[in-house]
């Protein structure tokens, strides 16, 4: 009887470390940055107190330590939120009791920090000058191109580039490729296919000083080319001919974009033209058919069809789609994480998420047809007279 006693005084007064860990990053850290961050951070400090690092809230502020590790009593932090300390903190509404009693164990069990990024709470404010200077944000800047030992080695500014990579590293250019090396490389990287034998036999023949700068002008001019490098775009954009999942229903125009893309590489359509028409084709002054096409862009991913009366939600996970694949392609970045939560990594805070879905809002699913007028009018006036004769 002694012995169960003293087991169960010795339960009874467990210390600390036999609760359950507390997990800074899914218990603690949503709780700071709700409640703390907002005014102690690295971006706004009132009373000198930071509490986005365990370094910063041991420091404490102009009160001293907002934390002693084990000693929950003892926390600066744990007397304003409980109230034993004027102000009570947060302002306005209490802290919950369950928030006071998961902060208190995990100061008992030596308030522990992750990793933090210090962004989450300088997002709050806004973005930084510091954020705006993220190396993917500035401007490119064009550079000359290093000079090689050897100028004659140099054909264009890229063997600069290369040249001082394999001086670096003590190595020298390799020798100079052959003819029926040259214009199989060629054929493989713009066009995707092996060269014709006879072709490759004139070219070895051609003796002429612009044998080579023929040989790419006419495999640029190639139908083959939009077809080798327009896979890559199409790639990009998700391309698909039909919609996956589980009923994997055909797109039966979905071939047309793919068409456009083509098309596009094939005319050497300028870049910045190519975005437009894909994004707001069928806004264009000048729009047309292929403009209207070019939207197609919105609808060739993978997704759940459906009527939107009667799923609202699912909505919002295609214009989720849009912006997903409108931000990789156009802006090499990935937006999606903004959708729940300011980015965790990137200056993106969740409000941008939602102004880049007011784009996208409005957009209407339909399918029109790509006839000329008078052609759609006498194939109309020729199913009302077989109507009529029926």
């Amino acid at each position: 009887m002694l012995r169960l006693l003293a087991s169960a005084l010795i339960l009874t007064a467990a210390p600390a470390w036999c609760a359950d860990a507390v997990s800074f990053s899914k218990d603690i850290q949503p709780l700071l940055e709700k409640q703390c961050w907002s005014c102690h951070s690295q971006v706004q400090k009132l009373s000198e107190l930071d509490l986005t690092s365990r370094e910063a809230a041991l420091a404490g502020g102009v009160h001293g330590p907002a934390i002693v590790p084990g000693k929950p009593d003892e926390s600066r932090l744990m007397q304003h939120i409980t109230g034993k300390v004027a102000p009570q903190m947060p302002l306005g509404a209490p802290l919950p009791e369950a928030g006071i009693a998961v902060l208190r164990t995990w100061i008992e069990q030596g308030a522990p920090y992750d990793a933090v990024q210090p962004r989450a709470a300088a997002k709050k404010q806004g973005l930084s000058d510091e954020d705006r200077q993220w190396w993917a944000f500035r401007k490119p800047v064009e550079v000359a191109p290093p000079e090689p030992a050897d100028a004659a080695w140099r054909k264009n500014p890229i063997d600069g580039y290369v040249f001082a990579a394999l001086a670096e590293k003590g190595l020298q250019p390799a020798p100079r490729a052959d003819k029926r090396t040259l214009i199989r490389r060629a054929y493989l990287d713009l066009v995707g296919l092996l060269p014709p034998p006879e072709r490759v036999e004139r070219f070895v023949r051609d003796d002429s000083a612009d044998a080579w700068p023929k040989l790419v002008e006419e495999l640029l001019a190639s139908s083959h080319y939009g077809e080798r490098w327009g896979r890559h775009w199409l790639d990009v954009v998700r391309y698909a001919d039909s919609s996956g999942y589980e009923h994997d229903y055909d797109y039966p125009n979905a071939w047309r974009f793919r068409d456009y893309v083509i098309a596009s590489f094939n005319q050497d359509k300028p870049y910045d033209r190519f975005i437009r028409e894909q994004l707001a084709g069928d806004e264009l002054a000048d729009s047309s058919y292929d403009t209207l096409i070019a939207t197609g862009f919105y609808r060739i991913g993978a997704r759940v069809l459906f009527r939107e009366k009667d799923n609202p939600d699912y909505r919002y996970n295609y214009l989720d789609d849009m912006i997903q694949t409108s931000s990789r392609a156009f802006m090499a970045m990935s937006v999606e994480c903004a959708r729940c939560h300011d980015h965790k990594f990137d200056p993106i805070p969740q409000a941008d998420y939602y102004r880049m879905m007011a784009i996208f809002f409005p957009h209407i699913r339909y399918d029109f047809p790509l006839a000329p007028p008078d052609v759609i009018a006498a194939h109309d006036a020729e199913t009302a007279a077989l109507e009529a004769k029926i």
